[in-house]
């Protein structure tokens, strides 16, 4: 029986464009964090090896200050890191793997990686590696295809096998036309477990066959499940003949945190920020939340308190993402006491001009002024 960590799709460098500098900085350290903690849970799990099922890299073309950074976060896994090249990272001549630089780098500061770029068996002390790389970005043919010839004669009769391939498997329902791995055509009694990559959630795809997904969380998951499919690694124990035993372990350090809410009342937006708070807590600059309100509308003290909310969520989160909207509206408590404030005539006069505005051709500027005005009161009061 061996045990090893089945891991994919770090893709250290990704680019995060859509975020704000800063943000997008702190999300591609965070990858580059999560070796050490795969490194942390190997070495609890006791793993003979890590094995990355491609996509270590997100392009060809990264800078070495994130190479040399990843490779010495490597180089203290201290146990062998066993890789194939994915679709991001493929193996072919304009890929990451055959630049000079990266490779003197690799030797370097992780001479603990193994890096397997051609298909075919690779024996270990006690495991045999069934390597399918990927050696361009797209391929119309299947990465495993060369098992179905193979000789397994050949191969120890009681070392575990493991298949070690990149793409996406048929029953996804995808309309993909490369990269494709047909499971239905492997032999599955002669391998003992299929480590997938490419497939960023973790999923099950048969008896002996699962995608891990990603180490770090990379993005908003629209059920709010990111926390059960992404930001972890497998714990794998396999032999020969036997049916593998699969843990995920989670390795995550951000959290992504998808919401939706429709406001139209203060006992709304207050739900809203129970709901926000249980899962954020105490924490600062270490979740990111994605919120859609759709087309809200609150009244005036309430539309106050949310844009205030607002400010405060951006300075403890790392990434607030707002879509949809939410319009303050003169209504309840916020606009009676513009018109019956006690101690400012002045105000109650505009207020109640700006009131019977409301029904006039442009009630919108009447609105917007309602809240300006509001908010005038407000702060004097304070």
């Amino acid at each position: 029986m061996v045990r090893f960590i089945h891991t994919a799709d770090w893709q250290i460098g990704k680019g995060y464009g859509s975020f704000a500098d800063e943000a997008a900085m702190g999300l591609r350290q965070e990858r580059i964090g999560a070796i050490d903690r795969i490194a942390a849970v190997a070495q609890e799990f006791e793993a003979a090896y890590v094995v990355v099922a491609g996509d270590l890299w997100d392009a060809p073309t990264l800078p070495m200050e994130i190479v040399n950074e990843a490779f010495a976060a490597i180089g203290r896994v201290g146990r062998p890191v066993v890789v194939i090249p994915g679709n991001h990272d493929h193996g072919g001549p304009d890929g990451i793997w055959q630049r000079q630089e990266v490779q003197g780098a690799q030797k370097r500061y992780a001479p603990n990686l193994q890096l397997l770029t051609q298909p075919g068996p690779h024996k270990l002390a006690d495991t045999v590696v069934m390597a399918c790389p990927l050696l361009r970005r797209h391929s119309a043919m299947d990465p495993t295809d060369w098992l179905g010839s193979f000789n397994w004669d050949s191969l120890p009769p009681d070392q575990p096998r493991l298949v070690l391939a990149h793409g996406s498997v048929k029953d996804f329902g995808q309309r993909l036309h490369h990269n494709i791995i047909d499971l239905k055509r492997l032999p599955t009694m002669a391998v003992d477990y299929i480590a997938l990559g490419d497939w960023h959630g973790l999923k099950q795809v048969g008896p002996k066959a699962w995608y891990c997904g990603t180490p770090e969380p990379d993005e908003f998951d629209p059920n709010d499940e990111s926390s059960a499919r992404r930001g972890q690694v497998l714990l794998v124990e396999a032999e020969r003949n036997q049916e593998p035993h699969v843990k995920p372990r989670p390795t995550g350090g951000l959290r992504w945190h998808h919401l939706r809410a429709e406001l139209s009342s203060a006992e709304d937006l207050h739900r809203l920020q129970q709901s926000v708070d249980q899962r954020i807590g105490n924490r600062v600059r270490r979740d990111l939340l994605s919120l859609d309100i759709g087309h809200s509308s609150l009244d005036l003290a309430s539309h106050a308190s949310y844009v205030q909310w607002q400010e405060t969520l951006a300075q403890q989160l790392l990434v607030v993402h707002s879509k949809g909207s939410c319009t303050a509206v003169p209504r309840g408590e916020g606009l009676d006491s513009l018109l019956k404030g006690a101690n400012a005539p002045l105000i109650r006069s505009v207020a109640s001009q700006l009131q019977q505005k409301l029904e006039g051709p442009k009630p919108e500027i009447a609105s917007k002024a309602l809240e300006v005005l509001f908010h005038m009161v407000q702060k004097r009061s304070t």
